[in-house]
């Protein structure tokens, strides 16, 4: 089939949403007939053609900022509206001269962006979207003084969803929509979305054979625990720390953190307050090889992020076969299911940090529930995660929408697309 895939940055070298859209991008060109319609930064522009020179490459560049403002502008995208403006009218002249089955709208995976794809003719698919989920109200108080300013921005979703023409319209003219897990369908109401499926926005390279070991730390004498993330206040690491000090267990716990971030201090001061001693150790940032070789000798992986809008890192634990201890919030919560991991509803601080103790303790005395969830986080990898399996998955999705097109009959521009 013949797909116009566009992202918003594509970049293997990157991480996050550009390398997110390279995987897209890579997967779906096994398959199709890509062309790749991208923006990239200033400083990567020509990187994606560089990166797939087998591929026809039409590549826009982002507006430039200072460096102090790349957070601000890798979430807000301040650059997009002017792109917009212009990527809808190149797409015009593309779409007159070139025939595709399905445009596949990967990225922004921000729900907020209004698709210049949408109402031109063709099919358009919009995802995996994600993001915008909000703190949990029992936990709010928690994060309320690390929120950086702009994010106050989020407080005009809803006004946007229900009242600006061209977002709505967008939505309206897109076929189908995948969101990363359940709770997106629920943000993106009350927009018009006229089909929807869950589809997580990554996926998992090469699959490890099954070497997990339930029996390790009888052996070693310590149930050995990681977290790798970015260490900010949502990501539940302080959660992690106290729960520690609250671990019964006769088994001995140690836990690992790979990741830097804002909170790392308060969560240093913690386990000092605890007194915790070498039962928490800091390792702050590492290279790739490092985290792989952390996670291989892992005996199960905590993330309790509690407003985390996918998880990628669970992949990673999921691909070493390790049990999760998660948050049942999220993305975590369609990452990590019964068969994998253990799950915690998000609760007040002191119950969090207990619950998470608890479920530490239940790991640490039971060898076969390990190995149990070992199996399962292997099954889970083979049944959904793997990027075979997904691009199957999506294939099915292209397939439908242009067998759809050929015997419907739509209509091309609702009116605030037409003038948009």
């Amino acid at each position: 089939m013949r797909v116009l895939l566009m992202t918003w940055a594509c970049d293997r070298d990157d991480v996050s949403e550009p390398e997110i859209s390279y995987k897209w991008t890579r997967e779906m060109s096994q398959e199709h007939d890509v062309t790749v319609f991208a923006v990239s930064k200033p400083d990567r522009y020509g990187a994606v053609q560089e990166q797939f020179p087998h591929l026809p490459v039409i590549e826009w560049s982002d507006i430039r900022l200072p460096a102090r403002l790349s957070r601000f502008q890798a979430i807000v995208k301040p650059g997009y509206l002017p792109y917009y403006i212009q990527a809808r009218r190149h797409l015009r002249r593309l779409l007159a001269e070139q025939h595709f089955d399905v445009i596949h709208h990967v990225s922004p995976l921000a729900w907020r962006y209004p698709s210049p794809a949408a109402g031109l003719g063709v099919p358009p698919l919009r995802g995996p979207l994600e993001g915008g989920l909000p703190t949990p109200a029992v936990l709010a108080g928690a994060v309320a003084e690390t929120e950086a300013g702009f994010m106050s921005l989020r407080k005009t979703d809803s006004m946007r969803k229900r009242w600006d023409p061209v977002l709505r319209a967008s939505y309206r003219a897109t076929e189908k929509v995948l969101g990363t897990a359940p709770y997106v369908r629920e943000l993106l109401a009350p927009m018009p979305i006229n089909d929807f499926a869950v589809e997580l926005d990554n996926g998992i390279d090469d699959p490890l054979p099954l070497t997990y070991d339930a029996m390790r730390p009888a052996r070693t004498g310590r149930l050995e625990l990681l977290f790798v993330g970015r260490v900010i206040r949502t990501k539940g690491l302080r959660d992690a720390v106290r729960a520690l000090a609250r671990v019964e267990s006769r088994t001995p716990v140690r836990l690992t953190v790979i990741g830097d971030g804002e909170d790392l201090e308060a969560c240093r001061r913690e386990a000092g307050e605890l007194c915790l001693g070498d039962r928490v150790r800091f390792l702050g940032w590492r290279p790739k090889a490092d985290v792989q070789a952390h996670l291989a000798a892992a005996d199960v992986f905590v993330f309790p992020s509690f407003r985390e809008p996918t998880g990628g890192v669970l992949l990673e634990a999921l691909r070493h076969a390790l049990p999760c201890i998660t948050c049942d919030y999220g993305g975590p919560a369609q990452i990590v299911d019964d068969s994998c991991g253990i799950r915690i509803a998000p609760a007040a601080e002191y119950r969090f940090a207990g619950a998470l103790a608890a479920a530490i303790d239940l790991l640490a005395d039971n060898a076969d529930l390990r190995g149990r969830l070992a199996h399962g986080a292997a099954r889970r990898v083979a049944e959904d995660l793997d990027w075979r399996v997904k691009r199957r998955r999506v294939s099915g999705i292209y397939q439908e929408m242009a067998a759809a097109a050929r015997v419907e009959t739509r209509p091309v521009l609702t009116p605030a697309l037409a003038s948009a």
